[in-house]
């Protein structure tokens, strides 16, 4: 109640200049929704938004030579770039939609001033669809549709009444005005949203697009490094999203180890890829065990997994599941650009050129790997590809070898392997806190603090492996994921993971993983992670039933309305073969009536209530319909009133102006008055009598 009251408190230029300010800056919100615009600029915007609504008075119609030549300056500015290929046309155009916008938002005088600004606030949406369509974009088109037809009215309303009026009362403004308003765009939303449905597709692949632009490596390093002060974050911010193509169910899909990049040279205080690869090709071979009648025919299990893969975390990088990862595809393509995969002899996969937007591949791998007896037996022939992963750190602390003696001495590889394994994971306890600066990481952790995060105990793997003369080498990547609602597996930065491969002549390199399962994967499960579970979850329902809504969708969407309304149709015909269909059709149908009925209710009681909350009597519901009534005819005959005109200074504004009318409208404001506020009774046929005599006189 206090909020209405103040709501009509607040003047109507007030509120059209509010209405106006917050229509601009939900399609600014729009535009800004895919990330691609320029810092300053979006720094800018809030600022230039906040100073015109305490300044613009002051400067409107001023300085409109600087404004000019700064606009003229961006606009040169933004076709140099594009014309030298380093900025997108799309961009360009959005980004000088919003300055001029922001030009606009300072210089509102009159109705024409706040309908350019509407229309480039529109300009602004339209760019924000073409940047980016995504759920955020989605979430800013429907305030926009609500804040623009609020700013759209109210600017009518305010210039009508200050043309008409010479001084206009306040409380000109409703709260139920802008309910009504909002109630209309929502309708006009969802029309909208039936012709986006129905209307024919005449692409495929929806609506994305596929930005020129690309991004550096931001999520996975090139190198790993075990020094370092502080606490590993727990990362809710989801980098992966995976289902598996043959409908397996997520919980077997988030017990996955997600392989990004290998590293094989120690550094001294972490490792780094190695240099001596050469030109990377589009396969390597696969080990010869792979390639073993027998093993394809009776192991293979080749399975398929869809990944789209967020921007800024993997680019450039193509993440594989456990096994041995067969091919790799981009079924959407780069747009006009054809992708190119490659995959180096360490067995990374890369792709160019690199997205600034999220990218879709499908990986086929082969889950069938060795058991620990296939692997045994194998002997200590390396070829001379794995020596680098054989070099031992020079100055070795004697008691990094002597527990690697004790661990791997008289063994065969594969059981050493799994006993450095079991010792690390069961005498070693995993911590998020680092280290700090070490002489000798791998040391420190193994006899002094015994605790420390998951590349340490990969690492000290590597390198007591590698002192017993059995070649590892460290990977990075992600282990876990969040099973979502959705359908898909969701793998959050926090998920980060290390662990390791060793090498087995024959079999090739194989994963063990020394971190204590108890420490691996994310642990993120407060209410800003399972928010941002929840935020992405629905974005995938809107990029999938909005976004890839192309003519394959709508056929299908189509063809299930039609079956639906064939099962509604043969269940009223009384065949029984539609009662299945039928079942889950007419409990809706039910609820729709009953909302009808029961909005029908609420519209009825909302038109008889008072200023005060009161509901009307029929006498007096009847005298206010009546004299609505009354001013439109008066308003049809072009006998203006103002907005704010009550029945007494109406009835003395018409008997000055138009005499014929005087004496009708005269007992009309006496009957609305006496049964409005004096409880005389008011009939149907009495009101309808003193309208038929007021067109009487207007003819």
């Amino acid at each position: 109640m206090i909020g209405l009251v103040r709501l009509r408190r607040v003047s109507l230029a007030s509120a059209q200049t509010w209405a106006g300010s917050l229509a601009a800056a939900c399609a600014f919100c729009s535009a800004a929704a895919g990330g691609e615009l320029a810092l300053p600029i979006v720094i800018g915007f809030p600022l230039a938004l906040a100073f015109a609504l305490v300044f613009g008075d002051r400067v409107a119609g001023k300085y409109q030579w600087p404004w000019t030549a700064l606009l003229a300056l961006a606009f040169g500015t933004e076709v140099i770039l594009v014309i030298l290929g380093h900025e997108d046309p799309v961009l360009a155009a959005a980004q000088f939609s919003v300055l001029l916008c922001m030009h606009r938002l300072c210089h509102r005088r009159s109705a024409p001033d706040e309908h350019l600004l509407l229309l480039l606030s529109l300009l602004m949406v339209c760019a924000g669809a073409a940047l980016s369509a995504e759920l955020l974009f989605g979430v800013s088109f429907v305030a926009y549709a609500i804040c623009a037809t609020w700013a759209l009215a109210l600017t009518h309303l305010r210039f009508e009444v200050e043309r008409r009026v010479e001084a206009p009362r306040r409380d000109v403004l409703a709260p139920s005005l802008l309910a009504r308003l909002a109630a209309l765009a929502v309708l006009g939303l969802a029309g909208t949203a039936l012709l986006f449905v129905a209307f024919p597709r005449m692409a495929f692949g929806g609506l994305r697009r596929h930005p020129a632009a690309a991004r550096s490596m931001a999520g996975l390093s090139d190198q790993v490094t075990l020094s370092g002060h502080g606490t590993i974050a727990d990362d809710p911010r989801i980098v992966l999203r995976v289902q598996s193509v043959k409908g397996e169910e997520g919980s077997n899909i988030a017990g996955l180890h997600w392989r990004a990049r290998s590293f094989d040279v120690w550094t001294g205080n972490g490792w780094r890829a190695r240099t001596d690869l050469g030109r990377r090709r589009l396969l390597s071979e696969a080990p010869s065990m792979r390639r073993d009648p027998e093993w394809r025919t009776k192991r293979a299990e080749v399975e398929s997994f869809q990944v789209d893969a967020v921007a800024g975390f993997s680019d450039g990088v193509i993440l594989t599941p456990e096994g041995w990862p067969v091919s790799a595809s981009f079924p959407h393509g780069f747009g006009s650009r054809s992708p190119r995969i490659f995959r180096n002899a360490s067995g990374d996969f890369f792709y160019t050129p690199l997205q600034a937007s999220d990218v879709r591949y499908l990986v086929n791998v082969d889950r069938a790997m060795p058991s620990h007896n296939e692997l045994r037996g194998r002997g200590r022939d390396y070829p001379p590809e794995v020596a680098l992963d054989l070099v031992v750190p020079p100055n070795l602390d004697p008691r990094v070898e002597a527990l690697s003696r004790r661990l791997t001495a008289g063994k065969d590889p594969a059981d050493a392997a799994a006993s450095v394994e079991l010792w690390l994971s069961n005498a070693l306890t995993y911590s998020r806190e680092l280290n700090g600066d070490q002489h000798d990481p791998i040391a420190n952790f193994l006899f002094r603090t015994k605790r420390g995060h998951c590349e340490l105990f990969s690492s000290a793997m590597v390198i007591l492996l590698r002192a017993a003369g059995i070649p590892a080498r460290n990977v990075t990547g992600y282990y876990g994921g969040t099973e979502t609602d959705s359908g898909y597996v969701a793998i959050r930065a926090g998920d980060a993971h290390s662990w390791v491969e060793v090498y087995f002549p024959g079999a090739g390199f194989i994963s063990f993983d020394p971190t204590p399962p108890a420490g691996r994967g994310a642990r993120a499960e407060g209410l800003w992670a399972k928010t941002v579970l929840a935020w992405d979850s629905l974005a995938q329902r809107w990029s999938r039933f909005v976004i890839d809504y192309d003519l394959v969708a709508q056929s299908r969407v189509l063809s299930s309305v039609g079956k639906s309304l064939s099962s509604i149709t043969e269940r009223l015909r009384g065949k029984p073969g539609a009662a299945i269909a039928f079942q889950w059709a007419w409990p809706g149908g039910i609820a729709a009536v009953l909302l009808g009925a029961g909005a029908f209710y609420l519209a009825r009681r909302k038109r008889r209530a008072g200023t005060h909350g009161r509901t009307l009597s029929g006498a007096e519901a009847r005298a206010r319909r009546l004299w609505v009534a009354t001013r439109h005819r008066l308003e049809k005959s072009r006998i203006a009133l103002a907005p704010s005109s009550g029945v007494r200074e109406a009835a003395l504004r018409i008997a000055a102006h138009v005499p014929a009318a005087k004496v009708p409208v005269e007992k009309i404001a006496e009957a609305v008055l006496a049964a409005r506020w004096g409880g005389r009774p008011l009939e149907r046929r009495q009101a309808r009598a003193l309208l038929e005599s007021l067109d009487a006189a207007l003819r």
